[in-house]
């Protein structure tokens, strides 16, 4: 059971199910009927994405003792590389036969953030540095990426203008949702980001600080769901927003690998779980 847990959670499999969730979500959100095939193409992504920084020889020069996930992905950094190449290959099958113009502008944009915030391209005195190490950039990045694919996406695929203020809203919603766990995993972080020296939201303010930081984007998700028009969906992403928090307040660096992939990546398929329950 734990080795298949470990092909699941650290092998991306379960952030790209999260990923899935949060795009199917949004759609239910605009009442659109759920693009499978835009869908897959965006579990794809994430899962090529994820394992490809995981790959990344300075992310492999790091000390595996310092945690888990980092010895499993050295143990099985071959099988992830085919996997990273075959889901890449789909992807371009995938991108070829689905895609319109609008998407292209999007994603295009969005591919270029995502590959050089792995890869070195930011000059500095002592070198190059990807976009993840510029201080505290990282944190935007991520929800910029995030809500933008499951959020703008399924808005462009369904024809609903994006620059309205529905689909501000609605990003600004899936934007502050996803700040918070990047929080999370800063925090998991520490010790690493302690032994690299790279300067993280925990490192600067400290880790109570960090997660007051985080229950604060928390109350500005709540406060945007509450401008929302209310109805049933409303019901379902206040209720994932009492147990984020009950996330963030049990969080702390020492924790398992498994309470973070579990239960911090689990909190991205609570809008669509709760939704389809009520």
């Amino acid at each position: 059971m734990r080795k298949a847990g470990n092909y699941f959670f650290f092998g991306n499999i379960f952030i790209s199910i999260c990923a899935f969730c949060l795009f199917w979500a949004t759609c239910i959100r605009i009442q659109f009927s759920l693009p499978l095939g835009l869908g897959i193409w965006v579990a794809l992504a994430t899962f090529f994405l994820y394992n490809f920084d995981s790959l990344l020889p300075s992310k492999l020069r790091y000390h595996s003792e310092l945690s888990p996930r980092k010895a499993w992905i050295l143990a099985h950094r071959q099988v992830l590389a085919i996997a990273v190449v075959l889901a890449g290959l789909l992807l371009l099958y995938l991108s070829w036969q689905a895609f319109v113009l609008a998407h292209f502008w999007l994603l295009a944009h969005l591919a270029i953030i995502s590959f050089f915030y792995s890869l070195p391209v930011i000059p500095t005195a002592t070198g190059f540095i990807p976009l993840r190490n510029v201080p505290l950039l990282k944190l935007f990045l991520i929800a910029y990426v995030w809500a933008s694919v499951t959020v703008w996406l399924p808005l462009l695929a369904a024809n609903v203008p994006v620059l309205t203020g529905k689909g501000w809203l609605l990003f600004l919603e899936r934007f502050f949702f996803i700040l918070p766990l990047t929080i999370i995993f800063d925090i998991r972080d520490v010790a690493r980001d302690r032994t690299t020296a790279t300067l993280t939201l925990p490192q600067l303010v400290g880790v109570k600080r960090a997660k007051l930081l985080a229950f604060t984007f928390l109350v500005g998700y709540l406060l945007v769901v509450f401008l929302e028009q209310e109805d049933t969906n409303q019901i379902a992403l206040l209720l994932s927003g009492v147990v984020y928090a009950g996330v963030i307040a049990l969080t702390h660096e020492n924790r398992s690998e498994y309470f973070y992939t579990i239960l911090g990546d689990g909190v991205l398929i609570l809008p669509l779980l709760l939704s389809l329950l009520l």
